[in-house]
């Protein structure tokens, strides 16, 4: 669709318009939006885990699952006693997961939301005043891309791994391959069925905080492929598109994002949220 570029809330929601359209998205169908800096270039559609040091030197892609799997046991083994969230021991591996990326552990999970204004307040609230640089927001059809996974060799070689280590291991469920994007401990990696798979999976998980309701959160776990979405992005039929927001246009979509009520406190429904808007209030008033 070539370079979108909007300077205001009203462009930015007309732009969603048209991509809808061009792509034929029925109305009841959401589309997904990310946000990100305009200076992360090299990094661009990465999970956390992924991101190098500012040296730009990243570790190997197995030394950085090992770290994830030592930060994710240490995270199970404490959460409980300091969480809220309601938390069953039936789906504890993966709710710790995703509390872990919430609570910005890295770990290969790229969040996104189904809402366009959601995401456009993320594209602008962290930058200083003035601006030092622009933002972007990815727009996703998450339709399209479960097609295009579920059609990948990577895909059916998951699916087949798991179903060999089940036949050997009775107790596991057959249904649940998914299981293999979860961080591996020594075990798994000892066990080349139970591999991380290298393409990414899309995940619709329960709200489990109120932060997580609030941001419309949708994931995509990724494999061992940092670039993976990246370079699909680079594709002609692509169906994952980037609006950019110039520096000279942040402070513009900041105070209508104010005026049509997406503030801090109504993204991040806590205490903390109101403290950063108000924050925000005195930046702008000092």
């Amino acid at each position: 669709m070539g370079t979108i570029v909007v300077n205001s809330l009203g462009a930015y929601l007309s732009a969603v318009g048209r991509i809808r359209k061009r792509w034929k998205v029925p109305a009841r169908d959401e589309l997904w939006f990310r946000a990100e800096d305009l200076s992360y270039r090299k990094t661009r559609l990465q999970p956390g885990l992924y991101r190098p040091r500012s040296s730009g030197i990243r570790k190997t892609v197995n030394k950085l699952l090992e770290v994830e799997n030592e930060l994710y046991e240490e995270f199970r083994r404490c959460a409980p006693q300091l969480s809220d969230s309601r938390l069953t021991s039936d789906n504890w591996e993966w709710d710790s997961y995703f509390l872990m990326q919430h609570h910005r552990v890295p770990t290969r999970l790229l969040d996104w939301s189904d809402g366009a204004l959601i995401a456009l307040h993320f594209a602008v609230r962290d930058k200083p005043r003035p601006p030092k640089s622009g933002s972007i927001v990815h727009v996703l059809d998450p339709y399209w891309l479960l097609d295009e996974l579920d059609a990948h060799p990577d895909r059916a070689d998951t699916i087949y791994r798991w179903e060999q280590f089940v036949k050997q291991n009775p107790a596991y469920d057959s249904d649940e391959w998914e299981r293999l994007y979860l961080p591996a401990d020594d075990d798994d990696v000892r066990d080349r069925l139970l591999d991380t798979p290298a393409i990414p999976m899309l995940w619709d998980t329960p709200h489990l905080t109120r932060r997580v309701a609030a941001q419309r959160s949708r994931f995509m776990i990724f494999g061992t492929d940092p670039s993976w979405l990246a370079k699909l992005v680079r594709r002609k039929n692509a169906r994952l598109v980037s609006i950019t927001i110039p520096v000279g246009s942040i402070n513009r979509i900041r105070q209508e994002l104010r005026d049509a009520g997406v503030t801090e406190s109504v993204v991040y429904p806590d205490l903390d949220g109101l403290g950063r808007e108000l924050k925000q209030l005195w930046e702008m008033r000092r």
